[in-house]
């Protein structure tokens, strides 16, 4: 069998293999190096931390025991990581109003997502205000608001930013 037909598989797994939670597999056809690898398991899940590789039957190498470790966290998690953290810092203990939105898969939609799909956001219509802590306790008051699966991202607005009411009704 030629090499470029060749089918191989990688186990994504969040820990050691066989001592954790299986994520998924993933297929391909042909050659891969372990940077496209890794990138294609990043895209699949961030949780991952080893991949399990089983080649091709007919690849010669087929049967051997290939790992892939996940190099945790690389340098631009890192600032990322850090970049959040100076952010969490500097919101804390102000007042926020937070306004969440859920993508709809929309052919025309002028947005488009990681694997180039277009989408159009639709923002729930009612905000809340709130103390903020940190970035994950939003998340996990969008969760009680509106329920886990009825947004998928949030904007943040200070309390200040918000632009004076043109009229109200009461």
């Amino acid at each position: 069998m030629h090499p470029e037909f060749m089918k191989h598989k990688a186990s994504l797994w969040d820990g050691d293999v066989g001592n954790s939670r299986h994520i998924t597999d993933v297929y391909w056809e042909g050659d891969i190096t372990q940077q496209e690898l890794g990138d294609v398991a990043d895209q699949i899940s961030a949780d991952w931390q080893t991949l399990d590789l089983e080649l091709d039957p007919a690849h010669p190498a087929h049967g051997k025991t290939y790992r892939l470790r996940k190099t945790w966290p690389s340098p631009a998690d890192e600032a990322l990581a850090l970049g959040v953290l100076d952010v969490e810092d500097e919101l804390e203990g102000n007042f926020v109003w937070v306004h969440c939105c859920k993508h709809v898969a929309d052919p025309a939609g002028e947005l488009e997502d990681a694997s180039g799909q277009p989408y159009r956001q639709v923002f729930n219509t009612v905000m809340f205000c709130t103390e903020f802590t940190t970035f994950d306790d939003i998340a996990d008051q969008c969760d009680e608001n509106f329920g886990p699966e009825a947004w998928d991202e949030y904007e943040l607005y200070l309390d200040d930013d918000l632009p004076e009411p043109i009229g109200s009704y009461c």
